[in-house]
């Protein structure tokens, strides 16, 4: 019985708590969201491999739902450029305030440790719109998710659910606002879109 508990323990330290925690940092112009809220993803942004056409599709899917319309980009409002990674990340001690690389509810370890056989990720993806009339960023926001999953395939929706989980994360213009969030997600089903059950500032 205890070593059952004792593997209780350690899975729940691994896991954290219920539901998928990824971290999310934004950043709002004066003006982002007035007028038009027409959009191009950047044409270097649809690569030719399945991943970024997987981020690529998951964003417009969502930015449909927001309210934000497709367009060619000579007239669109914002050109969307986006940026996604995977890469091994060390495992630091304790948890976190949701620092770039290191969500909130990660599994961590003592520095320099690591289970037999295993690798911590760090799966990012970057979203910056450009305003059309003078080229200029109005708005960035960052997700990122950490596993040990060398592959981002099972990441994108959650880190793509999570970036725009609200658009924009903090008031237009909130100079004095939070910029760090941690967004929690839960999944219905294997091939569910993630639904986002809570949004927090961190302090």
């Amino acid at each position: 019985m205890k070593k059952i508990l004792l593997l209780a323990a350690c899975a729940a330290a691994l896991t954290g708590c219920a539901g998928t925690r990824t971290a999310v940092r934004a950043s709002s112009g004066d003006a982002f969201g007035n007028g038009a809220r027409t959009y191009a993803l950047a044409s270097d942004s649809a690569a030719s491999d399945d991943e970024s056409r997987r981020y690529a599709s998951a964003i417009e899917r969502r930015l449909t739902e927001l309210g934000f319309a497709a367009e060619p980009e000579k007239t669109a409002r914002y050109r969307v450029e986006l940026a996604h990674e995977t890469r091994p990340a060390s495992v630091g001690i304790g948890y976190t305030h949701c620092a770039d690389d290191v969500p909130c509810g990660a599994a961590v370890l003592p520095a320099g440790f690591e289970w037999p056989g295993t690798t911590t990720y760090v799966h990012s993806l970057t979203l910056r719109f450009f305003d059309h009339a003078d080229g200029r960023e109005t708005y960035k926001v960052s997700a990122t998710k950490r596993d040990r999953d060398p592959g981002a395939a099972r990441d994108i929706d959650d880190l793509v659910a999570s970036a725009l989980a609200r658009l924009p994360f903090a008031p237009t213009g909130a100079r004095n606002g939070p910029t760090d969030w941690k967004v929690t997600l839960r999944q219905a089903g294997t091939d569910a879109v993630p639904r986002v059950m809570g949004i927090a500032p961190l302090k």
